[in-house]
């Protein structure tokens, strides 16, 4: 009897290409873009050459933009945190007449800052400020600079007068300076300063000097009598209330500065 033969091994199946392409492709990596500062400095490390230093220029050029910008926005982003936060300061030190009775209510520097310092510290702020003259003017520029290297410049000018009744040129000069620190720093930042409405504030008019001093400051900006003194709430300069004089002089300031 014969031995059966064994059957026949079946071949195995040819491996499909579309399996074996996937078998041997690496994967993808997702790799970072290059930066600017990485490209710089693989220029740096082949050295610098004629046919480069075109190029490298205009990297660190591109580099600056790049970094101005990131600052300006790292500015925009801490200032409306900083904006969030500020509140409305109120004008509390007096400034007497001579009979004893109350003129008007203001808000001191020094007083802003306490309020405003530790919010500006908190954020990444810090301002400054440098004095300029012009046609005149003192001019008071307040340096917003945040830790990120964007800085914001506010100027505020005032004209140089002889300061309070009996102050001395260089009292006056002091004041005009103060007065325009103080408000280029709430320009700067938007500061809303809340006017005292104590009752001893409502009686008196402004003095004989603050009187001439409101009229010829009007007429040199030319402004409308009329309608200066029905805001003021007065028949003539000499009855204008005592608590309108910072309201009116902070118009005339600004009619002034436009009109330089």
């Amino acid at each position: 009897m014969a031995t059966p033969k064994n059957p026949p091994e079946t071949p195995a199946p040819p491996l499909e290409l579309a399996q074996v392409s996937r078998e041997a492709a690496p994967l993808a990596v997702n790799r970072p873009q290059p930066t600017v500062g990485d490209m710089l400095q693989a220029v740096i490390e082949k050295g610098i050459t004629s046919e480069n230093v075109a190029a490298m220029g205009e990297l660190v050029k591109l580099y600056e933009r790049m970094e101005d910008k990131k600052a300006e926005k790292e500015f925009a982003a801490a200032f409306v945190r900083l904006q969030a936060e500020t509140r409305v300061v109120k004008a509390t030190k007096p400034v007497p007449n001579k009979d004893g009775s109350i003129r008007y209510t203001f808000a001191p520097f020094e007083e802003i800052m306490a309020t405003v310092g530790p919010l500006l510290e908190r954020h990444g702020f810090t301002v400054s400020f440098s004095t300029d003259y012009a046609e005149g003017r003192l001019i008071k520029i307040c340096h917003l600079s945040h830790i990120g290297g964007y800085m914001r410049e506010n100027k505020f000018a005032v004209r140089v007068g002889h300061g309070p009744p009996g102050a001395s040129e260089a009292q006056g000069d002091g004041a005009a300076s103060t007065y325009a620190k103080r408000f280029a720093l709430c320009d700067a930042l938007n500061i809303v300063i809340e006017k005292d409405s104590d009752a001893r504030a409502e009686g008196g008019s402004v003095t004989k000097e603050q009187a001439e001093e409101l009229a010829h400051r009007l007429a040199m900006v030319n402004g409308d009598k009329e309608k200066f003194l029905t805001f003021a709430g007065a028949k003539d300069f000499a009855s204008i209330p005592a608590q309108m004089y910072a309201q009116l002089d902070e118009f005339l300031v600004r009619k002034e500065q436009r009109g330089k």
